[in-house]
This record gives structure tokens, sequence and C-alpha cells, in this order.
């Protein structure tokens, strides 16, 4: 059971992700969603001032990390691990995180993309106002733990599924146009790839020598941008029980919305969200998954993978030859033990549910072989 102290921080946090937002970018971003509702001013308040106080921040960061940052180059191809929301893909990029052979994106790089290395002195003090667990679930908030790229890309660019989540009233067009690409111009999605790119390329630079290690759900229907951008990038895919997707997702957007929305939305409307967005996720990604070299590409089952991590994990390094599982052993351990007392969330579902999700998502509930849970 949580303290006292841990529910008071999680209810009181004035932290918001977008705080390191450019000024211009933030201005943009509100114009192009429709604005922010009155009971959501004080958030909006909250990020414009520390927009404002850390563009002195910003502009040091490009004068004296950034050219440095472009001519970053690549050791080794990337590693994605892509998947839909609440498949799997944070315990398996934490899982992995501990070979430190990797590098990844984290909290602390997501918050102030364009600043982190200038405000590395300040960053135990900024942590003090993070809520102490992730809203959706148990999970630990660590500044320096593995995070998904998809918060940085929400800092530094219009078009990001995150702002889904920020401006739910225009869910629809953020989802398209960043997951899709639909309706994007050509410089639109240009700068998309550059952006993205350069993030990348700003981690790389913060851990040299070592090789990026990527978790980010909306990449599963960002294949040809991907290998667009990473010709020789590598690909795990993990997935899980459609019933369970679907109870932990919806109850995921509610308490994101609760905490990080600057616009009010429906039960409703949330609902068709996430029937909607599993549908076109996932049919895209099995159109394009083919895309991608067999040596390069494995899958994982998520409730096969908790039973036996180190026997999977063994299996997706030598399918996509990557070296050095047996010096990586000790530390993945080393994380598996700790998650010994971690209890996964537990859902009640009935009758009704169970066809709705069936009604819904019947194409991947065949295609992996899963039956309702008891």
């Amino acid at each position: 059971m949580k303290s006292r102290q841990q529910k008071q921080k999680n209810q009181h946090t004035t932290q918001h992700p977008l705080f390191g937002i450019s000024t211009r970018q933030w201005i943009q971003l509100v114009k192009k969603n429709g604005g922010v509702d009155r009971r959501y001013l004080n958030r909006a308040l909250f990020i414009s001032m520390i927009s404002l106080g850390t563009t002195p921040i910003r502009m040091l960061f490009k004068i004296k990390y950034g050219k440095k940052i472009n001519e970053v180059t690549q050791n080794e191809p990337p590693i994605f691990i892509i998947g839909h929301w609440r498949s799997g893909t944070t315990y398996l990029h934490e899982l992995l995180s501990y070979d430190p052979q990797f590098c990844y994106t984290t909290l602390w790089s997501t918050l102030l993309p364009e600043g982190c290395l200038i405000l590395e002195p300040m960053k135990r003090f900024l942590a003090r106002f993070l809520p102490s667990e992730r809203p959706m679930d148990a999970i630990k908030v660590d500044m320096d733990g593995p995070y998904e790229d998809e918060a940085a890309l929400a800092v530094l660019q219009p078009w990001s599924f995150f702002h889904c989540l920020h401006f739910p009233r225009n869910a629809e067009e953020q989802y398209l146009k960043s997951i899709h690409f639909q309706g994007l111009s050509s410089e639109e999605k240009k700068q998309w790839n550059a952006t993205y790119l350069r993030f990348i390329k700003t981690v790389l630079f913060m851990n040299p020598g070592k090789r990026f290690l990527s978790k980010n759900p909306p990449n599963t229907a960002r294949i040809p941008t991907l290998l667009e951008l990473f010709p020789e990038a590598k690909f795990i895919h993990i997935y899980r029980s459609p019933y369970l997707v679907y109870l932990s997702t919806k109850k995921m957007r509610i308490r994101v919305l609760d905490k990080l929305a600057l616009q009010d939305a429906s039960e409703k409307e949330i609902e068709q969200q996430v029937i909607s967005n599993y549908i076109r996720l996932m049919n895209s990604f099995f159109e394009q998954k083919e895309q991608i070299q067999p040596d390069r590409f494995v899958e994982v089952r998520y409730e096969e993978l908790i039973q036996n991590p180190m026997k999977h994990l063994q299996f997706i390094y030598e399918t996509l030859k990557i070296p050095g599982f047996e010096t990586a052993r000790p530390e993945l351990m080393k994380y598996l033990e700790r998650q010994s007392e971690y209890k996964t969330n537990v859902y009640s579902i009935d009758q009704k549910i169970l066809q709705h999700v069936e009604k819904n998502w019947k194409f991947t509930i065949d295609r992996w072989g899963y039956t309702p849970p008891k």
C-alpha cells in the first residue's frame, strides 16, 4: 500500500512533461490544437512560465553542443522495441536497459531534450516535482530510468502521439499525422524525420560508444520511416492478450488524461480512440513488418517472456545477432530480482467486455491464438 506521503506527492505535483518546450513551439501547439480549457489554465501557465525561463538554456545548449551532436555517428544500428501500448514494452525496455552496452532515452532527456546537459546539476531538484510512480501503474518514476522517445518528440515538435493526451479534442488529427503521417506536407515530414534523428544523436552524444535502444509504441506503425533513417535497424515486437491490452490501455488513457490533459474529453471519446487506434496501429504494423529483413526482426509473447525471461532474452540476442548476452547476464538478473515483488494490475472482465473486444479486435486474437481470460 502506498504511503500517505507518496499519495500526496502524486496528487499535488505541479510538473507537466511539456515544460521544456520552446515558447514559440508552445504557442503554435496551442493554436494548432484548439486552445486550452479554462480548468487547465494553471497547467498551461506552468508550462508557459518554465518555457520562458528556460529559453537561455536552450540557446546555450545549441551553441555549446549543436555542432557536436550533428557530427555524432553510430557504431551499431539502433534496436527498436515496438508493440501496442500496455503490451509489455516497458518491462522489456527496462530489462534490456540493464545491459551496459545500451543507451536509451531517459525521463530526464525527454523533459529537457534541448537543455538536459546544461541543467544536469539541477536534475535532482527538479525530480522533486515529479510523482513517485507513473499514473497508469505502480512503476517507480526515475529521472535516469529508460523512457519512451515519444515524450521528447512531444516537446520538440507539433506532431506527436503524446499530444493526443494533452489535447484530446484534437486526438484524431494528432494520431493520424504523428503515427501514420496522413495529412503532413513533405516539408513537415522531412522536419519530423530530422527532429527524431537529432534527438537520437543527442542521446548517443550523451552516451559515447553505446548502442541506442529505443522503446516507443507509436513506432509500431512507423517502420518505413525508421528504415529510411536507419536502414540496418533491428526490431523487437512484443505482443500481449488483446483482452488485457484493452482494459489496461483504457485505464491508462483515463489516468494520464487526468494528470496531463489541457482539454476535456468524455469517456465515450476515449473508448472510441482506444478501439480505433489499436485497429489502425496493428493493421499498419502487419503490413509494414514485411519490409524488415528476417534476421533483423524478432517477436516475443509477453506472457511467455515473464514466465521465463532469460530464455526469451537469449532467443532475442541470438536471433538479432546481438553480442554480449553472457556478459550482460548478471546485470539482467539484477533487474529480475528487483521486479520479483512487483505486482501487475489485476482486472475484472465481464462477458460484455469480452464480446466488445472480440468484436473489434478479433483479427489479433485469432492471429496470436488468445482465449478469453478466466
